[in-house]
């Protein structure tokens, strides 16, 4: 059912063309959010604002690269300018070009656009909004739940992204005023990017891409299933639209899933 709440909602989505992005901007205009979505790829962008737009809200593109400090402060003033001010924004990401990948092949380079992609990004989104967004943003943050325990194919997207859990502390505790952040740590969902990954992992065990979607994603969770779209958008809307209180917090949505090494 679409909720149309009188254009009162606002939302920014990063990275949000495809995958578990596209789906938090699904989840928010079906409640009657004006969105402005982001991606590297202008065709993704288009084709993506035609889908939204079914749903009867504004919806606004831009390209831009969240490992670019220029283009995160283009996407955010462009925003503001379009929607008047923003209430929600769901910072998601794509992932460091190099994975799947040993860590100890992960080069300088590797580390840097992986840094700037994942922690500069959203500490740089957030002072963007304090300091030229008129209205108190609710960050939520897209994370995995394999950051407590790294895993071997995303070691460094892992290992940075655990510094995402003090950031949203810092900025909810210091500007409360202007700022609300809340991360979550998601399982394993079907996406055009978990496709990728899989693909490449099974080929290097030789083993068939299903059997390892089965042994390796599925059964290591009690549900022996995957999540589902329809809780990703549930959870989304819940957290954009929940109590002011919840603040500064970590919500794990994994179905209970057992880290794995893979």
């Amino acid at each position: 059912m679409v909720i149309i709440m009188n254009n009162k909602c606002n939302a920014l989505i990063t990275a949000s063309t495809k995958g578990i992005g596209y789906q938090a901007a699904l989840s928010l205009a079906e409640k009657g959010c004006n969105l402005v979505i982001s991606s590297r790829n202008k065709d993704n962008i288009d084709k993506a604002k035609e889908e939204l737009k079914k749903k009867r809200v504004k919806v606004y593109g831009i390209k831009g690269d969240l490992s670019n400090k220029a283009d995160i402060d283009r996407i955010f003033a462009y925003a503001i300018k379009k929607l008047g001010g923003i209430d929600v924004v769901v910072m998601n990401y794509g992932n460091p070009k190099c994975e799947p990948c040993n860590i100890i092949d992960a080069t300088y380079s590797d580390w840097v656009y992986s840094f700037n992609m994942y922690l500069y990004s959203t500490a740089e989104a957030m002072n963007f909004s304090y300091k030229y967004n008129k209205k108190k943003a609710n960050f939520i943050i897209i994370s995995s739940f394999s950051i407590y325990f790294p895993m071997e194919s995303t070691s460094l997207s892992d290992i940075i992204r655990i510094g995402l859990l003090p950031l949203i502390k810092t900025y909810s505790r210091l500007y409360p005023d202007k700022i609300r952040a809340n991360a979550l740590l998601l399982g394993s969902f079907r996406t055009e990017g978990s496709e990728s990954l899989i693909r490449k992992l099974a080929k290097k065990m030789n083993v068939n891409e299903e059997e390892f979607w089965n042994r390796y994603v599925k059964e290591i969770s009690p549900l022996k299933r995957l999540g589902r779209f329809d809780e990703l958008k549930d959870i989304i809307s819940f957290l954009a639209f929940s109590p002011e209180y919840l603040t500064g917090s970590v919500i794990l949505f994994d179905g209970d899933t057992l880290n794995c090494i893979i």
